[in-house]
């Protein structure tokens, strides 16, 4: 406990101004802990909001995998992720840059398209090079700091903060809410052809027209979630104020349109808590029609089960409108939570985002392989792709993944998720669903296997069995001012990417981060003439692991494993031996493997995580001469016995050796290396079920 309330108090600090003390009160009431489990929550209130990914918001974030990734991803060619090709800079790439709201216009920057066409252009197949080929990387590559958004700063200090959180598909707005709604967007279990752009129409009433015009392709079939927990007598409702996108992607289902406005599904699903407008009062919003009929309900004891939270265009943050407004809106709706903190003691807050807006996020997305030639998986992928071989007028003609897409935020407030935490596990919109099936008993049989595999249930981002930690310090910002910083920065000059580009700074330390499922090993091996990768999952979810060809900029090859699987990859192996190699490895959590050299048999080197989350070299040689190697734990990693060792290896023998890695909160960063050829990097966290403290590699970007 003594190291979580550090990390926490750490990064909390700053002389932030305390909100009201209802929220301070708040934090000090003890969670609701009746069972110690996951029955323990009685609401789940989703707050989504518009279009922005994960580095855009939380890149300079501490402790999180963002501008400080200690291995980024190499584009072909051997720069980094961070430096994408662009002809916008003299430089010839452009990387990311703050977009000060206190100096510029940053706030009202917009990320540009976000199609599927276009997110399957940006990925390139998974190089992940192409983020400016449209010439837009003034737009895309902006970031804010804590000084931008200051209360979603502090609520991640205070709360937990998931920096493995994708949007569901490589699109806009509405198929990625068609997952938070029903699980899929048409392909899933449906199986239907994906929908894969912002098809619907408006629903806002106004006084010139009809609720319920006609669809020009008809609304959608398939059962939402809505619907299910309405059978099942789940109370729920959705909070949406007037003129907002569409957001509430109930609209476009048949049950709701058209819909008796004396049916429950339309009071709970179609009706609005703001007043109608017209004109130019259309696009305005102050959020507070909104948080007073959810403060009302909450105070009545009618909240529901499950709440969604659809806010006004102007609210939204979405990339035209303003951030801080937002933040204002969620201060508040979670102010009238702890006013009544017998309530908040039973309630999760989830905030995410639905898509990634066209901002630039550098993990490129864990995805299924469509074909034999693209890797392999042990689940099934149908329902995944979206196929547009014959469609005319496209760029990219072919089968390609539907996702997962781009990172964006998402934060977990809740009475289970305070101190601070980091949870890394991947998770996606359906993950959202998953978590609410968990604690409702409602499931959702519109989610793919192969989704269900890989992505969470968000369960690992909570403490349910001892929660009532010692947190009562917690102050959180004002946002009283938001408006404030809006006129400043709206009359401040317009963003440009700065004429001296310098490497993005990433917050400093740790932070708490929670146990994670994983347990995962990649081994090479080479056999007549053939390099093999020992994939193996002994986790309880599954993985996806991305393989890339450092030697010809082949690749990447996708691996999906579930829990307990175990497969032999060699998809780089041709027709002929294969005289030399370079390939690297990204999985979760940080995971990380390069196998470099020549078809050399007679050197063998493994890594075994210990019960005991220490690791173990394994190391063989079949030659008949004795062998040297040089192992060496980066310096950002401390470790007991030393960081450097010279291990000699005798002929036909093998020998270990062991690493103790305990003052690195049990993560490690290896290189080993013989005779000029030989090169193996193992980079991970060795799990031991238990709450530990982010990557300690985490620092500064690395070019």
């Amino acid at each position: 406990m003594g190291n979580d309330r550090r990390e926490f108090l750490q990064g909390i600090a700053g002389g932030l101004a305390a909100l009201p003390a209802s929220i301070r009160k708040a934090m000090a009431i003890p969670a609701h802990n009746a069972s110690g489990s996951i029955m323990d929550v009685e609401h789940v209130v989703i707050y989504m909001q518009e279009n922005r990914s994960f580095d855009h918001y939380f890149g300079a974030f501490r402790g999180v995998r963002g501008f400080g990734d200690p291995r980024p991803l190499r584009l072909p060619g051997g720069a980094t992720v961070w430096r994408q090709p662009s002809t916008e800079h003299p430089d010839g790439y452009v990387m990311p840059f703050h977009g000060d709201a206190r100096t510029t216009d940053a706030y009202v920057v917009d990320g540009s398209d976000q199609s599927h066409q276009e997110n399957t252009t940006i990925v390139h197949g998974g190089r992940y090079d192409r983020w400016g080929h449209s010439g837009e990387l003034h737009k895309r590559m902006a970031y804010y700091k804590g000084s931008d958004l200051p209360y979603y700063y502090a609520l991640a200090s205070a709360f937990t903060i998931c920096d493995a959180y994708h949007c569901s598909t490589l699109t806009q707005t509405y198929p990625n809410r068609l997952h938070l709604w029903t699980g899929c967007n048409g392909g899933g279990k449906v199986g239907g052809d994906p929908e894969m752009s912002n098809y619907g129409e408006d629903e806002t009433p106004s006084a010139d027209m009809a609720e319920d015009r006609p669809m020009a392709q008809g609304p959608h079939d398939w059962t939402t979630y809505a619907e299910r927990l309405q059978a099942a007598g789940v109370s729920w409702k959705v909070y949406q104020e007037y003129d907002n996108f569409g957001d509430n992607i109930l609209s476009v289902f048949k049950p709701f349109r058209p819909c008796a406005k004396d049916s429950a599904l339309y009071e709970r699903g179609r009706a609005w808590v703001s007043e109608h407008k017209t004109g130019a009062d259309r696009t305005r919003s102050d959020g507070k029609q909104l948080v007073a009929a959810f403060r009302a309900d909450i105070a009545t004891g009618r909240l529901p089960q499950v709440s969604w939270i659809v806010t006004a265009a102007d609210l939204s943050e979405h990339p035209t409108a303003v951030p801080s407004k937002g933040e204002h809106v969620c201060a508040k709706l979670i102010e009238a939570l702890v006013e009544n903190p017998e309530v908040f003691a039973k309630t999760v807050f989830i905030i995410n985002y639905d898509e990634a807006g066209g901002f630039y996020d550098h993990m490129p997305p864990p995805m299924p392989p469509l074909t034999q030639a693209d890797g392999f998986s042990t689940v099934g992928v149908e329902g995944e792709a979206k196929d547009y071989r014959g469609v005319a007028g496209v760029a990219n003609r072919g089968r390609y993944p539907l996702g997962l897409g781009i990172r964006v935020p998402a934060i977990i407030v809740s009475p289970w998720s305070r101190g601070g935490f980091v949870c890394s596990e991947v998770f996606d919109h359906t993950s959202t669903l998953r978590f609410i099936e968990k604690r409702f008993g409602v499931g959702e049989p519109n989610i793919s296997d192969w989704r269900r595999a890989v992505c969470g249930d968000l369960t690992s981002a909570f403490d349910f069995k001892s929660p009532n930690r010692d947190w009562t310090s917690l102050a959180l910002p004002d946002t009283a001012d938001y408006m404030q910083r809006v006129a400043r920065s709206l009359a401040s000059p317009s963003l440009k990417i700065p004429a001296q580009q310098a490497p993005a700074r990433q917050d400093e330390g740790q932070r708490p981060s929670r146990p994670l499922p994983y347990r995962l090993s990649a081994d090479a091996r080479v056999e007549h003439g053939k390099l093999w990768i020992d994939l193996v999952n002994t986790g309880s979810t599954g993985a996806v692991f991305q393989i890339f060809d450092a030697a010809d900029s082949a690749g990447p090859w996708r691996f999906t494993l579930g829990a307990g699987e175990r497969y032999a990859a060699g998809h780089w192996n041709g027709a002929k031996p294969l005289e030399t190699y370079d390939l690297i490895l990204h999985g979760p959590n940080g995971f990380y493997r390069r196998f470099a050299g020549r078809s050399d048999p007679d050197l063998c080197v493994t890594l075994t995580e210990t019960v005991g989350a220490d690791v173990v070299l394994n190391l063989a040689n079949a030659s008949a001469k004795m062998r040297e190697v040089e192992v060496a734990m980066d310096e950002a990693y401390p470790v007991a016995g030393g960081r450097r060792r010279t291990i000699a290896i005798e002929p036909g023998q093998s020998t270990q050796s062991v690493w103790k890695v305990a003052a690195s909160d049990h993560w490690y960063s290896l290189t080993v290396s013989a005779e000029g050829h030989f090169l193996r990097c193992f980079a991970g966290h060795a799990e031991r079920g238990s709450a530990s403290r982010t990557d300690p590699g985490i620092g500064l970007m690395r070019l």
